[in-house]
């Protein structure tokens, strides 16, 4: 997966705020927050593959190991975060493998 981008809300006619579609050139993620958000709109869905999911948590790993390196006010959380996604994805790869 490439690196993320940013979360840029837009207005609807309905007054109501919306997230648009991420484009090339936006920036990646800054603070804790942009990346929830980012990662929030990559999620796969349910019923895919086991091999999405397992891409999905690596690159989000990847992306709270980058945050905390930019958002020191949530460094120590950004990175249990990306303990976490690292651990997820090896947890789909046992199943995997023990089936």
């Amino acid at each position: 997966m490439s690196p993320p981008r940013a979360f840029h809300p837009t207005n609807t006619k309905e007054g109501g705020v919306v997230p648009r579609r991420l484009r090339v050139n936006d920036p990646a993620p800054a603070t804790l927050m942009q990346a929830h958000e980012v990662l929030r709109t990559q999620r796969p869905k349910l019923a895919d593959e086991p091999a999405a999911w397992i891409t999905f948590h690596r690159h989000s790993a990847e992306v709270y190991a980058a945050v905390a390196q930019v958002d020191t006010d949530h460094r120590y959380e950004a990175q249990v975060l990306a303990g976490q996604e690292i651990r997820r994805a090896r947890e789909i790869e046992d199943r995997l493998t023990s089936s």
